[in-house]
């Protein structure tokens, strides 16, 4: 179950207490327009309601809305409730007026960090595991002579498929001899979690220290940094690994399953070119796509999105079932191209990495890498690269 009001201002009343050295910040302008269009434009019509458990038992958009615009006190104790949201913007996406209030939530948790209101001592695992990202021996740059175009797999592709990683690595580099690799972390969780200056100011560091070393171009794997990469508008191109593998020349591996379904992962809801690109891929290789009932667009979140598992436990178990049921409804495994919905999910349904599946031969699915051994693969791949 949610957080009830009276819990939720209880446990506000505790963070405050415990951040009394922070001195409160007026509620920003873009926090109050985004609870004012919120109010303004959502008809209440329930439709995003019925898909999600934290809008079903914390109200509609408007309402919720509506008790922010009351008082700043109504905004500090619905900061504190926004890290029950997922963040994974199915509300916008099924909203028939086009409304989109996940982003209200994110400005509700950008609310929350700079006035103390809520700790995240919770999320210390989450935090550390990006700070290990940015930090040797996790971290490392390989640029080649007259490079301007690097390889950026982020944190938990390498950490779970390293074979993977390294042989994405070694077509681009059949491509072009010229690109790099950089092994960082694009510091997208202190952005989920409401850290915006901390976001702001690490990724700027990294994007201005590739252009300075004359980078162009940034080629991800991993969705949350393409989007993170696109996000802060950067001038850098950023360009998906499957966009450039659709036309690249490689042996790809032929897979023993001949029938998948696609998780697209919720981060990459509106990048209709990555959908694609992801089906084209596997289907030059024989395996057969089986869609589920929400996909691409309408995809649902894997249970990770906004790192709700670290706050509340069951709405984040709550998406993971309803997208496993879906798989299993269609009686397929499932594929993704995101590292992190693979661990997610991998444990409970048998999920795929679509660059695992094309280019490393296996005779079976394997299970999400455990701690230590995915920071034994990370160290492994960082100190292997040539």
């Amino acid at each position: 179950m949610g957080l009830p009001v009276a819990v939720a201002l209880t446990e506000l009343q505790r963070h405050q207490a415990g951040t009394a050295t922070i001195a409160p910040m007026p509620v920003s302008k873009s926090l109050r327009d985004e609870l004012q269009n919120t109010a303004d434009e959502c008809i209440d019509c329930g439709k995003c309601m019925s898909l999600c458990r934290f809008l079903a038992e914390s109200g509609s958009p408007v309402s919720i809305a509506l008790k922010g615009l009351s008082s700043d006190k109504e905004i500090d104790s619905l900061s504190v409730r926004s890290y029950e949201c997922s963040t994974c913007g199915l509300c916008s996406a099924v909203c028939p007026v086009e409304v989109e209030p996940e982003r209200m939530f994110k400005e509700l948790r950008n609310h929350a960090q700079a006035n103390g209101l809520f700790k995240l001592k919770q999320h210390t695992p989450l935090l550390k595991y990006e700070k290990l990202g940015r930090r040797f021996p996790f971290k490392g740059e390989f640029i080649p002579e007259s490079c301007n175009a690097v390889f950026f797999p982020g944190c938990t592709l390498p950490a779970m498929f390293p074979d993977a990683t390294r042989t994405t690595y070694k077509i681009l580099k059949h491509q072009d001899p010229r690109t790099g690799l950089v092994l960082n972390c694009c510091s997208k969780p202190s952005k989920m979690l409401g850290l915006k200056s901390r976001h702001e100011e690490n990724l700027s560091s990294l994007l201005h220290r590739m252009e300075r070393m004359g980078i162009k171009k940034i080629i991800t794997a991993c969705p949350n940094c393409h989007m993170t990469f696109k996000e802060f508008n950067t001038k850098l191109e950023i360009v998906s690994i499957y966009q450039k593998l659709k036309t690249a020349r490689f042996a790809p591996v032929r897979p023993k399953i001949t029938e998948v379904t696609i998780h697209d992962p919720c981060v990459t809801r509106y990048e209709t070119e990555m959908h694609e690109d992801v089906r084209v891929l596997l289907k030059a290789v024989g395996v057969q796509v089986v869609e589920m009932k929400h996909n691409r667009t309408k995809t649902l979140c894997c249970g990770e999105g906004g790192a709700t598992q670290f706050y509340n436990k069951i709405y984040a178990k709550n998406w993971s079932r309803k997208r496993i049921t879906e798989a299993k409804r269609v009686g397929v495994p499932m594929v993704s191209y995101c590292a992190g919905c693979v661990n997610f999910l991998g444990h409970e349904h048998p999920t795929a990495h679509v660059l695992d599946l094309l280019l490393v031969k296996r005779k079976r699915i394997p299970k999400p890498v455990a701690f230590p051994f995915n920071y034994l693969n990370r160290l492994i791949l960082r100190f292997s690269v040539r």
